[in-house]
C-alpha cells in the first residue's frame, strides 16, 4: 500500500534532490532577476539557465549566481539568436525545444517567468513555476495597451500569443506566486491554485541612520511605476526628492522636468550599498506602481524603519496599513501631495513591525519545504515500496 504523500515528505532530504532553475532572459537587472538570484541561493543552485547571456554589461548586483545560455543545446543556434529579436514571438518555442536530458535531467526544474513554462520536461522531472504574473499585456492590461494604430495592428498577434500562453499551463505541476494578488490573477486566467512565496528581503542588511529630510523613490522611470505623477507632485513643492533607478520608458518631457527641478535629484541605477544608504537616510519612501504584483520597495522601506507613501492598489495597497507603516494615496499628483501633508502632520510608530515574514531565512525554509512536499506526492507509486 502506498504511503500518504504527507508521510513520505519527511523521508525526503532536500539535499538529495537535483534541482535546476530556468529564467526566461536577462534584459535588465530588475525585480525578476533579484528573485531568481535569491531563489538560486535558497536552493543551492550555482547557475541559472537562460535564453541568451545577460544583456547588461554590469555584473549581477544581487549576488554571485551565474547564468548559462541554453542556446547551445538548440538546433540552428544562429537562427535562434536572430529569432529572439522578436521577443516573445519565438521565446515560447525556444524553451519548448530545450532537451533537459542534455542539461542533467534534474529531479526538479523551477522555472521563472511566463515563457519558460513552455518547457517539456522528462516525465520524472517535477516542474515548478515561480509566477511573477500571467503576462499582463495578454490579460489584465490588455485593454490599456490595445489603443492606437500600433495596438490595433498588434491585436491578432496578441490573441495568438495569449492562446499559446494559456495552452502551456498543463506543463506546470505546481506554482509559486509572489503575492495574494498574483494568486488571484493566476486563478482568474489559468484556473490554477498556487502557494504564496514572498520574494525575500535580507532584513539584516537594512538600517536606520535617521532622517536627512529627503523623500526617496526607488525604481525605474517607468509609466507603470507612475513616475509622471511622482515628478509632478514634487517639482513645484518645497520637498526634496531623490530618484534612484534606471531610465525606463518615461517620456522625454518627464526627464526634462526632472532635470529642470532644483529639488529633484536623479541618481540613476545605484549599487546595493548606495540603495541601503539612501533608505537609511531618507525620511520616507514614495511608491506609485500601478497594481504592483508584489513591490519589494515598500518592504525595503519598512525594513529600514522608514514609512512608505504608496498607491492604494496591488499588493502594496494590502501590505501598508494606513497610518501604521505608511500612508495610502490614489496615485495622482494631488493624492501624493495630500499624503505628504498627512505624513508631515502625523507620527508613525513601529514601521518595521512585521517585516520578518519576508526575511531570507523564511523564504528559504518555505521554498525548500514546499518543494519536498510536492516532490513526495509526485513520486508516489514510482518506488519499490509503493508497488502492490
Amino acid at each position: 500500500m502506498a504511503q500518504d504523500p504527507a508521510d513520505r515528505s519527511g523521508d525526503i532530504n532536500f539535499a538529495d534532490l537535483d534541482v535546476a532553475i530556468a529564467h526566461w532572459h536577462v534584459r535588465a537587472w530588475g525585480g525578476a532577476e533579484y528573485l531568481v538570484t535569491k531563489l538560486a541561493k535558497a536552493l543551492d543552485v550555482e547557475s541559472v539557465y537562460t535564453l541568451g547571456a545577460p544583456e547588461p554589461d554590469d555584473p549581477n548586483p544581487y549576488g554571485d549566481v551565474g547564468f548559462e545560455d541554453v542556446t547551445g543545446v538548440l538546433d540552428y543556434p544562429r537562427i535562434r539568436r536572430i529569432q529572439r529579436l522578436a521577443d516573445r514571438v519565438f521565446e515560447y518555442s525556444q524553451w519548448e525545444d530545450v532537451d533537459w536530458r542534455k542539461l542533467g535531467d534534474p529531479d526538479v526544474l523551477v522555472t521563472s517567468g511566463a515563457t519558460t513554462r513552455a518547457v517539456i520536461t522528462p516525465d520524472d522531472t517535477l516542474h515548478v513555476n515561480y509566477c511573477h504574473s500571467p503576462p499582463r499585456w495578454f490579460y489584465d492590461l490588455y485593454h490599456d495597451r490595445k489603443g492606437g494604430l500600433t495596438g490595433a495592428l498588434a491585436r491578432p498577434l496578441l490573441r495568438h500569443l495569449r492562446t499559446r500562453d494559456a495552452s502551456l499551463d498543463p506543463r506546470v505541476d505546481h506554482y509559486f506566486v509572489n503575492s495574494p494578488i498574483i494568486k488571484r490573477r493566476l486563478w482568474k486566467y489559468y484556473k490554477r491554485d498556487a502557494e504564496i512565496l514572498y520574494p525575500p528581503v535580507d532584513i539584516e542588511s537594512y538600517r536606520n541612520d535617521g532622517d536627512d529630510g529627503f523623500y526617496l523613490h526607488l525604481g525605474r522611470l517607468d509609466h507603470e511605476k507612475g513616475i509622471e505623477a511622482v515628478v509632478d507632485a514634487f517639482r513645484d513643492s518645497e520637498h526634496e526628492l531623490v530618484l534612484a533607478g534606471g531610465r525606463g520608458d518615461a517620456y522625454s518631457s518627464v526627464r526634462d522636468a526632472i532635470e529642470n527641478a532644483d529639488n529633484i535629484d536623479y541618481r540613476g541605477f545605484v549599487s546595493e550599498e548606495e540603495k541601503y544608504d539612501l533608505l537609511a537616510r531618507c525620511q520616507a519612501v514614495v511608491f506609485n506602481g500601478r497594481s504592483e504584483d508584489f513591490g519589494i520597495v515598500p518592504i525595503e522601506a519598512n525594513a529600514s524603519g522608514k514609512p512608505v507613501l504608496t498607491r492604494d492598489e496591488g499588493f502594496p495597497g494590502i501590505y501598508v496599513e494606513d497610518g501604521k507603516n505608511g500612508f495610502l494615496h490614489d496615485g495622482t499628483p494631488k493624492g501624493i501631495q495630500e499624503t505628504i501633508e498627512r505624513f508631515g502632520s502625523q507620527h508613525i510608530l513601529n514601521s518595521s513591525d512585521g517585516v520578518e515574514r519576508f526575511d531570507v531565512g523564511a523564504f528559504r525554509d518555505r521554498c525548500r519545504g514546499q518543494i519536498v512536499k510536492w516532490y513526495a506526492a509526485f513520486t508516489v507509486g514510482t518506488t519499490p515500496d509503493d508497488y502492490p
